[in-house]
């Protein structure tokens, strides 16, 4: 629409002061050819000024449109002003203001000195506008962002509020409770005096049971006091769901060993379920940041701690060490969570490897 109303304007000015030229279809073609580039000048504002100041020169020349090439040039350089910054802004001012004296110089027979100011005033009011316009936009822009980042922190301050107050009381009511069901119990089950072997069979599941949700509930409690990164979404995933884990990996094009060692029938589903998600991770970093065509995934358990190795055979330089990652951080976590370790790094074949140990606690007799 602005290329539109620029070559109307251009078009019907020497209709309107006849003074001013005469209407001719080279006039005509100038008038398409100077307007035309207006389209595109949010895109290519500079260049579209370049070919407009040119074009009108060309108009003044033939037919001067003296107002219409004014109210033209106003429209490039306020686009202009308004697309670039500040500096950019300086320099067109300071380049357009000798032209368009040079441009009422030679279409006025006898220039005013009114004239001479009054024209370039015109342009750099239209280029200052622009530019005012653009800050303007810039800083509403900058006042949004900071209000959408006050409120974010705000919101995750009142979240972490009543995350801790869940965790302190689920500390102060479930923990307890359990803490005394798992003593009883086990104080139960050490006297065995005038208990037969199915009660004494249903204490020992009781003081398993106990101490196994108390060691998960404790995980989930470090886990909400220190905003883990993820929040499930889904059943927790054990060592039992290895398997299927280890056949999606591989079908996508890489040969996945895996191996255990003395594995007992039992593991806690908080160490069970860390380190699924340590292999996992593992697994999709090989797959994303690797040119590994073999993974060994080994799990061993040693005095009630839990080994989780995976190493690969793909090269070592081009990947991280540190916790930077959320992955790797959450890796970590995970094994922190539980009391353990995790640690990664090349190994001396060249490959890549993560290891993390994890401690399930006291293990029941």
């Amino acid at each position: 629409m602005v290329a539109i109303g620029a070559l109307a304007a251009l078009v019907i000015n020497p209709v309107v002061v006849p003074d001013q030229g005469r209407l001719t279809s080279l006039a005509v073609v100038l008038a398409v050819l100077t307007a035309a580039p207006l389209v595109v000048r949010r895109r290519f504002p500079v260049a579209v000024l370049a070919f407009v100041t040119s074009g009108l020169m060309a108009c003044l020349a033939v037919f001067h449109p003296n107002q219409a090439a004014a109210g033209v040039v106003c429209v490039a350089v306020f686009t202009t002003g308004l697309t670039g910054r500040r500096v950019r802004t300086l320099i067109v001012g300071a380049s357009m203001a000798p032209i368009v004296v040079a441009a009422v110089a030679i279409t006025s027979r006898s220039p005013s000195a009114a004239e001479l100011i009054a024209y370039p005033a015109v342009v750099l009011v239209a280029l200052a506008a622009g530019d005012a316009v653009r800050s303007r936009r810039a800083l509403a822009l900058a006042l949004a962002e900071e209000t959408r980042r006050e409120t974010e922190a705000a919101a995750q301050h009142r979240f972490d509020q009543q995350r801790l107050q869940v965790a302190n009381e689920l500390h102060d009511t479930i923990a307890h409770a359990l803490v005394a069901i798992n003593i009883r119990a086990s104080a139960a089950a050490h006297q065995r005096s005038g208990i037969g072997d199915e009660a004494w069979a249903v204490l020992d599941e009781i003081k398993r049971s106990s101490h196994e949700a108390l060691t998960d509930l404790r995980t989930t409690l470090r886990m909400l006091q220190t905003a883990p990164d993820e929040t499930p979404m889904q059943p927790t995933q054990t060592l039992d769901d290895l398997a299927g884990l280890i056949d999606r990996a591989r079908g996508a094009g890489i040969s996945i060993a895996l191996a255990t060692t003395g594995l007992p029938h039992h593991v806690p589903s908080a160490t069970s379920h860390a380190a699924y998600r340590i292999v996992q991770e593992a697994l999709t970093n090989t797959l994303r940041h690797s040119n590994a065509t073999h993974v060994d995934v080994t799990l061993g358990w040693d005095s009630g701690t839990l080994r989780v190795a995976v190493s690969d055979n793909g090269k070592a330089n081009a990947r991280p060490t540190s916790g930077d990652g959320h992955g790797l951080r959450g890796m970590a976590e995970r094994a922190a969570a539980l009391g353990g370790s995790c640690q990664v790094g090349p190994t001396g074949r060249g490959g890549w490897e993560v290891r993390a140990l994890l401690p399930s606690g006291p293990q029941l007799p």
